[in-house]
Order: structure tokens, then sequence, then C-alpha cells
């Protein structure tokens, strides 16, 4: 069952209830672009990156799993919806600094809070820049649609791109040339 923004909130609600102890989530991919505002848009999964999260993974699992939500799986064919943790790798976040709670210099995101939980989000030309790494159609329609609605203009994606691990920088940069060259439909 693909979550859209309604069900995504109910969720997140869900597992603030669950949770025993405060905590703070971020989010990337598309659960971050849809509390942004993204609406038209739906997810599967809710990718936490684990360096910008101040949480115990213990407590989130057993509040996802309380919730109803799959948590970190590892098998091909996951439980929807799920919530996976995201560590560097295949998949980067460019200029994380957890000394001043920021990406690239601006502050993480809040985009939602219940209780317990505060759910927070990298600023948009990051996000843009994360999802250059994988560019697939989904990817590119996200980018589009954040450098719309967020006035995101090209000299900050390409800084944010820059500042991603050089061997993944090459990726990025050319499925960012593809991206300015291209006009959404």
């Amino acid at each position: 069952m693909a979550l859209d923004a309604d069900q995504l909130k109910d969720l997140l609600a869900a597992i603030d209830r669950h949770l025993v102890a405060p905590a703070s989530i971020c989010l990337i991919g598309s659960g971050a672009t849809i509390l942004l505002g993204q609406l038209a848009r739906q997810t599967d999964d809710i990718d936490v990156w684990a360096r910008a999260s101040r949480v115990s993974l213990a407590d989130l699992r057993q509040a996802a799993v309380a919730a109803g939500c799959d948590f970190d799986p590892r098998d091909e064919r996951p439980r929807v919806p799920y919530l996976q943790i995201v560590h560097p790798g295949i998949v980067q976040v460019p200029g994380w600094n957890a000394a001043k709670r920021a990406f690239l210099g601006e502050p993480e995101r809040e985009v939602w809070r219940g209780n317990k939980l505060t759910v927070t989000v990298p600023p948009p030309h990051v996000l843009v820049a994360s999802k250059l790494l994988r560019g697939e159609d989904r990817d590119f329609e996200d980018c589009f649609w954040l450098i719309a609605a967020h006035t995101i203009d090209a000299a900050a994606v390409t800084a944010a791109v820059k500042a991603l691990p050089k061997a993944q920088r090459g990726i990025a940069m050319e499925n960012w040339k593809i991206l300015s060259l291209m006009r959404p439909e």
C-alpha cells in the first residue's frame, strides 16, 4: 500500500504514540518530498537518514512495528509500508554537520512534530543532489518538483553535488546536466 501525504502523517502519528523516548528522524527520498508539499507523490517506504537522526533504533523499531509498519527490512519484497534506515553507501546526502545540525551550512527543516517524534528533512537543494545519484525517472520528477516548488537555483544544486563524496560526484553531475536539458511535460 503506497502512502499519500495524509497516510504518511497518520503513520508518523502512530509511531509517535508508541515511542518510549523523544526522537528525531531525518527523512530523505519521497517521504521527504511529500512532507515538503509534493502532495501528488506516494511512497511505499520511509527512508530515514541515520546520520542526521537522533533516535534509539530499538525504540523506533518497536514503535514502527506497533504502528503496523515493517522496520529496516532486508528481504527483497518487504511488507509495505516500511521504515528503511539508510546509511552512507549507494545513497549519499551531502554536507551534514552534526554539531550544527545543518546540511551545507543550512539547518535541517522540521516538517512534522508529534509528542515525542520530530521529523526533519535536508534543505531541498540537498535532496536534489541526493536524488541525482540514482537518477531514475521518479527521481528526476522529484527534482523538477523540488526545484520549481522551492525556487532552487542551479548554483545551490551544483554546490550540493560538489559536496558529495568524490566516488559519486561524477554520476550526480552527469545526471544534473541531463536534468538541466530536460523539460517537464
